[in-house]
């Protein structure tokens, strides 16, 4: 499911939500429904329990206050907020925009993956080796998945502080997790353009091209 934190007039205007909505549902090994804050696709889009079958949650973050409405979604769909609350049964919960790729660490708690830099790049990677290790441990997944160029898994990591509080830097807490998470930046020669044409848009019926 992806999610985006206000209504539907609002998100489906959004460029970098319609580009990672369509890089997912063209692959045939991913079933990607939408979520606003008003509705949502069937069957789970809008219900306030969450379908057996909801592998993946995501959500894009243009702007700071969007951050209290992932909560609210969260809650909607029944998934716990603390990402560290999450077992096997529960989806995982990733995000990505340009909040998160500023500065992830004030919503870190909340994600078990964080995407950083540009969807086009990062997600099909990201999905391949999801795909790759669904069947193993929730644990182990996340494992995984850190080891992608550009994915940060919060949990993975610890700061390490002076004596006096500075601190000093954000470490991996296991062998073989990446010391750092570089951002991944698209430089692909074919531009981002609307996938999705609608009047319900906040511009209305407009084609929109990223030059």
């Amino acid at each position: 499911m992806l999610a985006f934190p206000s209504t539907y007039t609002v998100g489906i205007t959004s460029l970098g939500y319609q580009i990672v909505w369509a890089t997912l549902a063209q692959r045939g090994d991913v079933d990607v429904r939408r979520l606003f804050t008003d509705q949502g696709d069937p069957p789970h889009g809008g219900s306030r329990s969450r379908g057996p079958d909801l592998d993946l949650f995501g959500l894009s973050l243009s702007w700071e206050l969007d951050g209290p409405v992932l909560l609210d979604l969260l809650e909607q769909q029944r998934i716990p907020i603390w990402a560290s609350e999450r077992g096997d049964n529960d989806p995982i919960v990733f995000g990505g925009g340009p909040v998160l790729t500023a500065n992830p660490e004030p919503l870190a708690p909340f994600f078990d993956v964080v995407l950083l830099g540009d969807g086009e790049l990062l997600l099909p990677a990201f999905v391949d080796a999801l795909q790759q290790h669904r069947s193993a441990p929730r644990a182990e997944r996340l494992r995984q998945l850190a080891r992608v160029p550009g994915v940060y898994v919060p949990s993975l990591y610890a700061p390490r502080y002076s004596s006096d509080g500075e601190l000093l830097a954000v470490e991996p807490t296991e062998p073989g997790i990446p010391a750092t998470v570089a951002k991944q930046t698209w430089r692909g020669n074919t531009l981002s353009h609307s996938t999705v044409i609608t009047p319900e848009a906040a511009w209305p019926s407009i084609h929109m091209v990223e030059v």
